[in-house]
């Protein structure tokens, strides 16, 4: 998966507004809301310490913003 610098991008946000006034090219992602990270659900299996078996949840980056919370404006 293809990583994106935050810094980078927070520095070409600053540059396209100061330089050529006009608004970044980034938007807040959708898929996390701008957290970086998701809830997904992980199932326990049942076994010698758990009598039951459950579903549990772990947070895990987000694969579309790759953490950041910014996805590349389309337009």
């Amino acid at each position: 998966m293809h990583k994106v610098d935050p810094i980078q991008i927070m520095l070409s946000d600053i540059f396209e507004k100061v330089f050529y006034n006009r608004e970044p090219s980034h938007k807040v992602c959708e898929d996390c809301d701008g957290d970086g990270w998701v809830d997904t659900e992980i199932a326990r299996p049942q076994n010698f310490d758990r009598d039951v078996g459950y579903l549990d949840t772990k947070r895990v980056e987000c694969e579309w913003c790759g953490g950041t919370g910014l996805m590349e404006d389309e337009e």
